[in-house]
C-alpha cells in the first residue's frame, strides 16, 4: 500500500513532464550548435583571413626591413666616371684596390678616401680609380659583381658607398643576395635588370681576372693604394697619404710640391 497521497504524485509527474519538456527544448539546440557547418565555416574563414594578411605583409616588407644604413658622407658622383671619380686629365691618380668586406676597406673609405675625394677631386687634381682584390671568400666575389651591376646603370659609386656602410663580418650573410638586392632598391636601380646582371657569368669572370692582376702590382692584402711609384698597404697617416697625393699633383702638374 502507497502512503504517497494523490496531491503528492499529481506533483510529481508535474515535476516530470516539465523536466522532460526543458530537455526537449535544449538538448537539439547543443546538438545542432556541435554539428551545424556553419560555425566551421566561419572558423575556417577567419583562419584563411590571418594566414592572406600574414602573406601580404611579408611580401610587402620594405628594404629597410633589412637594417640597411645609409652612407654617412656619399660619393658626389658629379665628377663620376663608371668605377673611377674625378676630372680624367687630373694631375694626380690614386688607385685603390680594395675588398667590399675588409674591414679596414671600410674604413679607408668613409674616412681617407671621403677625405680625398673634398680636398682634391673635387677641385681637379686627383682621381680615383677603384680596383677589385676580392679575396676574402665568396660574398667579396658577389659584392664585387653588385658594384658592377650598379656601374651599368651609371651608380657604381653610390652602390660602393652603401656596401661599405653595411658591411656585417665576412662571409657570414652580411652580403647575401637578398642584402644586394636592397641597396640595389635603395638607389634607385632598375631591379630586374639589376638582378639579371648579378647572374651574368661575364662580370664574375671581370672580377676574377681583375683580382688576378693584382699579383703584378703586388697587392697582398686590402686596401693597397697606389700613387705614382709608391704603394701604402692599410691605411695610413692622412698625413701620410696627402704628402704623396701632393708630391703627385706636383710632378704631374710641373709645379713644387707643398711642403
Amino acid at each position: 500500500m502507497s502512503d504517497r497521497s494523490p496531491s503528492t504524485t499529481t506533483t510529481t509527474r508535474r515535476a516530470r513532464r516539465e523536466a522532460e519538456r526543458r530537455a526537449a527544448r535544449t538538448t537539439p539546440a547543443k546538438r545542432s550548435a556541435g554539428r551545424s557547418p556553419v560555425v566551421w565555416i566561419t572558423v575556417a574563414a577567419i583562419v584563411a583571413g590571418v594566414i592572406f594578411l600574414a602573406v601580404l605583409i611579408v611580401a610587402n616588407q620594405p628594404s629597410d626591413s633589412l637594417g640597411l644604413t645609409p652612407p654617412s658622407d656619399p660619393t658626389p658622383t658629379e665628377q663620376a666616371d663608371g668605377r673611377s671619380v674625378g676630372a680624367t686629365d687630373a694631375p694626380a691618380t690614386l688607385e685603390v684596390w680594395a675588398d667590399f668586406q675588409c674591414p679596414s676597406c671600410g674604413v679607408f673609405s668613409r674616412s681617407a678616401e671621403a677625405r680625398l675625394i673634398r680636398e682634391y677631386v673635387s677641385d681637379g687634381r686627383l682621381r680615383i680609380v677603384f680596383k677589385d682584390f676580392a679575396f676574402i671568400g665568396d660574398e667579396s666575389n658577389e659584392a664585387a659583381v653588385a658594384a658592377r651591376a650598379a656601374q651599368a646603370q651609371g651608380q657604381f659609386w653610390p652602390y660602393h658607398d652603401w656596401l661599405f656602410a653595411n658591411q656585417d663580418g665576412e662571409n657570414k650573410g652580411g652580403f647575401r643576395r637578398e642584402v644586394l638586392v636592397g641597396i640595389a632598391k635603395e638607389i634607385g636601380l632598375d631591379v630586374p635588370a639589376f638582378e639579371a646582371a648579378l647572374d651574368d657569368s661575364a662580370l664574375a669572370e671581370d672580377v676574377r681576372t681583375e683580382t688576378a692582376s693584382a699579383s703584378a702590382v703586388p697587392v697582398s692584402a686590402t686596401p693597397t693604394l697606389v700613387i705614382g711609384d709608391q704603394v701604402f698597404t692599410g691605411v695610413p697617416a692622412w698625413d701620410t697619404l696627402a704628402a704623396a697625393v701632393e708630391a703627385e699633383i706636383a710632378k704631374g702638374s710641373g709645379a713644387s710640391a707643398t711642403p
